[in-house]
């Protein structure tokens, strides 16, 4: 379960041997460099490397095999910090993440993090727009210190860690890394569409897999933040894996992006490749695949 949102439901897909995902995965890799520590895996978390269930025991020890062999192994999420720190924990991972889309870069070690970037905007104009466009609709703000203020109660396990309820001029009131508004009543694809028809001005959105989405800077994406990163790490060559909207511009950006096998069709036009679906360990797939060639 994420911070942000249940983690999508198992995607019916039918599963491949582990083993024919590895060699598939291998097959349609770039050349990689010599050096691991040039070459960074950018990781979605929900529906990519977490299923409704948690993180499968495979996956985590791809990611710590990953992390050993001394690959950039690097959290790409929407989620706020409260649920990256879990991931992180469980992973045992060191290094940075990148956070609410974007908008967060972390520094972490043993399991405790600073925030090394914060990019911030003001959330009033579209918090006001949603509540004119959608009554009713619920919202939600995650700070650049990671903590989430409410309008009021979301659906019982959508928000994980600790909600603090304030009024709508104190919850907007301030700079926020993220907002996010919720209409549990409205179909997810017509809230899509009404969200493009806002036409929402100076900031960047994401709708998830049901009436979800996120707000948050203009121009600030899980890719913005990842090619920023990247140089700093002396990084030649990028992988990155994901399954929602919010990761098609990571994709588009890395060296070799992989959808996962439940992606939708934008998602997957964005990939170079496509694994299985979180719940068959397609991701760990591919990292299994990469450190074979080192």
């Amino acid at each position: 379960m994420s911070d942000d949102l249940l983690t999508p439901p198992s995607s019916g897909e039918d599963g491949k041997p582990f083993e024919q995902l590895v060699e598939e995965a291998r097959q349609a890799l770039p050349p990689l460099p010599s050096d691991p520590r040039k070459i960074m895996f950018a990781l979605d978390v929900d529906g990519t490397i977490v299923r409704p269930d948690g993180m499968s025991p495979r996956m985590r020890l791809a990611l710590q095999q990953a992390a050993e062999a001394g690959t950039q192994v690097t959290i790409a999420t929407g989620r706020g910090i409260p649920s990256t720190q879990a991931i992180v924990r469980e992973a045992q991972l060191d290094g940075r993440t990148v956070s609410s889309n974007g908008a967060l870069v972390l520094r972490w070690e043993g399991g405790e993090y600073e925030i090394e970037k914060a990019q911030v905007f003001d959330p009033a104009p579209s918090a006001r727009r949603f509540l004119e466009e959608v009554p009713g609709v619920l919202l939600a703000i995650e700070d650049a210190l990671g903590r989430t203020v409410v309008s009021e109660p979301f659906p019982h396990g959508e928000l994980t860690h600790q909600q603090v309820a304030l009024s709508l001029d104190e919850m907007i009131s301030g700079p926020s890394a993220k907002l996010i508004a919720r209409a549990p009543w409205i179909d997810r694809d017509e809230f899509e569409q009404l969200v493009i028809d806002m036409a929402l001005p100076d900031v960047s959105f994401a709708v998830g897999w049901t009436s979800w989405v996120d707000v948050g800077p203009f121009g600030v994406t899980k890719a913005t933040s990842l090619v920023d990163l990247a140089q700093d790490l002396g990084v030649t060559t990028s992988i990155a894996l994901g399954d929602g909207m919010n990761d098609i511009e990571m994709l588009q950006w890395a060296t070799h992006g992989v959808a996962m096998g439940s992606a939708t069709g934008p998602v997957l036009a964005a990939a170079d490749a496509v694994t299985g679906a979180v719940e068959h360990d397609g991701a760990a797939a591919v990292l299994t695949a990469v450190l074979e060639q080192l």
